[in-house]
């Protein structure tokens, strides 16, 4: 029985906190939807960037990118194959058909960013954005994959090139909710990966995930001043100025050699700006490259690797009813991994 009302957390434009309706009305899906239950809804840091006014968005919509759940009801024309009810899927929410409005990314037009998302007990998707959760992952890993896991396999498999048979050295900045599973991708692919983050308990995250080392700012700079660190690769979760200088640096001594193929990935979104020298990225032969989000492969093998326990997540859950505290936490930096929200018809 779907009830009428729900619970949802809304994004207001000039609110920096979310706003909280109990009886928010539950959708019916349309041609070609889905109505979903939510299982689990991940919070992410751009949550945190877009509730700051980053995007100066006047619209109101329930927020919430990252999330899985099962098919209630379908709307006319879903093929019941494709969407089960009562099955888990996690839902991708940037695909091809989407486009962007008012002169802005697509990505200002998914669900949780423009459009209604999973910080509530029920969301309306697409068919097309489902994809089947495989036997023996979580809801939390599921819900992670349909963001976190896409985004940083996408960074470090397709726009790295980190991939099977490769033995490249990587920098990674920003041991966080993607940066933890991107650690994992890269080591899973061969990779030598050396962590970099401000908080020791991702420093000791990153260390028993398996990095080779793991350095604070202090140390890093230290080492990247007496060249004593050059790597093939850098990935950057956290995109400050002082990052992507210390990426810049980590890759110059692959100039010494004629081509060069070092490359400087950026993931993080931040407000700062990255300036750097021609002479610097063009001598050593530096390709700086953006990433985001990714394609349903992504997500497919995102679930694929947790469902062979080749990669965990590392989070904890909290009730969404709690959505505006966890992003309280987010906000001041004091939480390692994944924040999973669970609606309360889970508990």
């Amino acid at each position: 029985m779907i009830p009428s009302t729900m619970f949802s957390a809304s994004y207001q434009g000039g609110n920096t906190d979310l706003v909280i309706d109990k009886a928010h009305p539950v959708p019916a899906p349309k041609k070609g939807e889905v109505l979903i239950k939510v299982s689990a809804s991940g919070v992410c840091h751009s949550d945190v960037a877009l509730l700051s006014g980053a995007g100066l968005d006047e619209r109101t919509y329930i927020m919430g990118h990252e999330f899985c759940g099962v098919p209630v009801a379908l709307g006319e024309g879903v093929d019941p194959h494709k969407a089960k009810l009562g099955k888990l899927y996690a839902i991708t929410t940037i695909t091809p058909c989407v486009r962007g409005i008012m002169g802005l990314p697509a990505i200002f037009n998914i669900e949780g960013i423009g459009r209604d998302g999973g910080y509530a007990d029920y969301v309306v998707v697409p068919q097309d954005q489902l994809v089947p959760v495989p036997e023996g992952v979580s809801i939390e890993e599921a819900s992670m994959a349909s963001d976190a896991g896409t985004t940083a396999y996408h960074a470090v498999h397709d726009v790295a090139g980190i991939k099977e048979g490769t033995n490249f050295k990587v920098l990674m900045f920003g041991i966080g909710g993607l940066g933890h599973l991107g650690l994992q991708y890269a080591k899973h692919y061969g990779a030598t990966v050396y962590a970099v983050d401000i908080k020791p308990e991702a420093r000791k995250l990153a260390l028993e995930l398996g990095a080779e080392a793991a350095y604070d700012l202090v140390t890093l700079n230290e080492l990247l001043t007496a060249n004593k660190l050059t790597v093939d690769i850098t990935i950057d979760f956290a995109a400050t100025t002082q990052t992507f200088g210390f990426a810049v640096s980590a890759l110059k001594g692959n100039g010494l050699k004629y081509p060069s193929d070092a490359k400087a990935v950026m993931v993080g979104v931040s407000e700062e700006s990255m300036t750097f020298s021609t002479l610097d990225i063009i001598g050593s032969g530096i390709s700086v490259l953006s990433s985001l989000y990714g394609p349903r492969s992504s997500t497919e093998a995102a679930l694929d690797l947790f469902a062979k326990g080749a990669v965990r997540g590392h989070f904890n859950t909290e009730p969404l009813e709690k959505v505006n505290e966890v992003i309280d936490k987010l906000r001041a930096y004091e939480i390692t991994g994944r924040t999973v929200l669970i609606p309360k018809h889970h508990h």
